[in-house]
């Protein structure tokens, strides 16, 4: 997939391209239906299927102090996107003076900067330009003028509401994962790099490896049903969040991992994503090593009967 970092970066030539717009964090399924269309529009004329978002998100610009925590990094934003089938990505950097363009010069500029555009897909609700003063209506309208292809999906369903980002958000901080997962489309996944620890795991016959996680968010503190994914396979695990009560006081929080299928991956500097399956229970100080010990087991016991339904 081909990325392109400003509009004025874009390099497709005078290919005929639909553009998916908006502001996609999580890819949800309202996101991913807006995106489909893109896509299938390219297929049936020979063009296409780009998508145009912003790196970084709005928020963090205009309210940095109160911008909320991201549910997606942009590396998962990219790769969910090229398994969709979408060709490329503008990541459009946001910043004041751009926000400042009024809708119809934010047209101009989209056309100017991609020659071959041939149609816009984005979600009923959408707007654009300064003061977020476009809506659909009027992108309908321009792009009629230019004889464009123009869809506004609208919202999209989970649970008798509609599905958006600050939902999912609100269900990952809740630990509702099968409400965040339903919505999304996906499990909740938290990628990073494998580091060194302190060796707690392994000195309880059960070693773990500890990610440093790249996501402004995780699901609330305790052990987790999960796949790990290293490369392009998955493999069952244990994943545990938490300060590791029993044999540190005021650690900061922690992300482990243990896989299911054996040892044998020398995982130090590698990316991994860590999805979550179910909540199995949550972080609790034990007396002893013993104690936990004997948890572990149990849990182990429960996660190995979830992930082989």
């Amino acid at each position: 997939m081909k990325i392109a970092h400003a509009l004025e970066a874009f390099d497709g030539g005078a290919t005929p391209v639909i553009l998916a717009a908006g502001c996609f964090d999580g890819l949800h399924i309202g996101h991913a239906a807006v995106i489909r269309i893109a896509v299938e529009h390219a297929r049936a004329t020979d063009g296409e299927a780009w998508v145009f978002t912003f790196d970084p998100h709005p928020a963090k610009v205009l309210s940095p102090d109160h911008a909320p925590p991201l549910i997606f990094t942009t590396g998962q934003q990219l790769r969910h996107l090229q398994e969709m089938g979408v060709d490329g990505c503008i990541l459009q950097p946001f910043t004041l003076e751009f926000m400042k363009q009024e809708p119809v010069a934010f047209f101009e500029h989209l056309h100017g900067c991609i020659p071959g555009l041939a149609g816009i897909s984005v979600g009923a609700d959408w707007s654009f330009g300064r003061n977020r003063s476009g809506n659909a209506g009027l992108m309908a309208r321009l792009c009629a003028a230019r004889n464009m292809f123009f869809s506004a999906h609208p919202a999209v369903c989970w649970g008798n509401e509609r599905v958006s980002s600050t939902r999912i958000r609100e269900a990952i901080r809740l630990g509702h994962l099968a409400d965040a997962a339903g919505m999304l489309g996906r499990h909740v996944g938290t990628i990073g790099t494998v580091v060194h620890g302190s060796k707690i795991g392994r000195s309880l016959g059960y070693p773990t490896a500890n990610i440093d996680p790249e996501n402004e968010m995780l699901p609330p503190r305790g052990i987790y049903a999960a796949r790990l994914r290293i490369g392009h396979r998955l493999h069952d695990a244990a994943a545990y969040i938490g300060h590791r009560g029993t044999f540190h006081e005021n650690e900061p929080q922690v992300l482990e991992v243990h896989l299911l299928d054996g040892e044998g991956f020398d995982l130090y500097g590698q990316e991994v994503e860590v999805n979550y399956i179910e909540y199995i229970r949550g972080d609790r100080v034990f007396e002893d090593a013993g104690t936990l010990q004997r948890q572990i087991e149990s849990d182990l016991a429960a996660i190995r009967a979830i992930l082989a339904r």
